[in-house]
């Protein structure tokens, strides 16, 4: 393997991990760690979820969500779940950013 196949396979940002996504700003290879991840819906109900290098993830024009007001996040969305646990409930969510 040529060192210039072996670079492709890692990401473009940290050249430590193996590449497992592309950024859908500027097609770099990025790893777990080193993406930023988008949830974006459509007019007709679907559902889309783009990966963005640290630079595109912070380009409103490459991530139009940037220019949205956000409601909720993750962390938001566990924590009401989860906050009044002296009820015994059906389900817990964690969290996890790997």
């Amino acid at each position: 393997m040529s060192s210039q196949e072996k670079s492709e396979k890692l990401c473009a940002i940290c050249s430590a991990m193996e590449a497992a996504f592309t950024c859908d700003g500027c097609g770099k290879p990025l790893c777990k760690r080193c993406r930023s991840m988008e949830i974006f819906g459509s007019k007709n109900l679907e559902v889309t979820v783009k990966d963005f290098c640290p630079a595109c993830g912070k380009d409103p024009k490459i991530n139009p969500s940037l220019d949205c007001k956000k409601v909720f996040g993750l962390e938001d969305v566990t924590d009401m779940v989860n906050q009044d646990q002296s009820k015994p409930s059906r389900f817990k969510i964690k969290l996890k950013i790997s």
